[in-house]
């Protein structure tokens, strides 16, 4: 009885556990999908804001002066408008670095629940044809569609497309008005940049397979290590 008592305690206290998991996951998922969106969105504007398109600046400077509670006139006399793009270079910095972690560890958590279905399915005595316990793995994977599979490799291009295009137009921007020091920043973050960058796209494409095509439980899976 002493040992029943146990088995059921632990698998009570699995299944709290995962439970517990499961709803901090669903809220790093959250903040993942709304860092996207944001990064997304400031790319978009900057790239717009470094190619001159017209009325471009005129938005920023209301979206600003609407926001701050600044006026327009003290924006222009104290605020030159190379910063306000330079400063666009360190939110961008900041949203892709946010992205990279709360994504990383969306992916790493996913795999953990997995795992962890695996400890409560044999703690609770279920047999293999048992889906109880099974939605985070292999239920999710055998249910999964593969236009998933590719969801992952359209924002990755998106967002590499719009911050290439966005860096190489502030830089060249810079160079061909002879600011040898925006030049320079803009290089440095550029590259710090897309260092997250890379890590986010190949923690994204290395992560998200099925580790059940190997035959393994993805706590055996030696790609969700890193």
């Amino acid at each position: 009885m002493g040992d029943q008592i146990t088995a059921d305690k632990r698998g009570e206290l699995l299944a709290e556990h995962y439970q517990k998991t499961y709803e901090l996951t669903q809220e790093l998922w959250k903040q993942r999908n709304s860092t996207l969106l944001l990064l997304l969105g400031v790319v978009g504007v900057a790239t717009l804001l470094t190619l001159h398109v017209p009325g471009m600046e005129s938005l920023l400077v209301g979206f600003i002066t609407k926001n701050l509670n600044i006026t327009k006139s003290d924006l222009e006399a104290n605020v030159s408008f190379s910063i306000l793009q330079s400063v666009l270079l360190f939110v961008v910095f900041y949203l892709m670095v946010n992205l990279h972690h709360r994504a990383l560890y969306v992916l790493r958590n996913y795999r953990y629940l997995g795992a962890l279905e695996g400890e409560i399915r044999e703690a609770l005595g279920l047999g293999e044809n048992a889906v109880s316990f099974t939605r985070e793995s292999k239920f999710y994977w055998n249910a999964r569609t593969w236009l998933l599979d590719y969801t992952k490799f359209f924002y990755i291009v998106l967002l590499g497309t719009l911050l290439v295009a966005f860096f190489v137009g502030r830089i060249v921007d810079d160079l061909a008005a002879h600011n040898i020091l925006l030049s320079a920043v803009d290089l440095v973050m550029a590259a710090s940049t897309l260092v997250f960058f890379v890590g986010y796209a190949w923690s994204s494409v290395r992560l998200d397979v099925d580790p059940y095509k190997k035959g393994k439980a993805p706590g055996e899976d030696k790609s969700a290590k890193a």
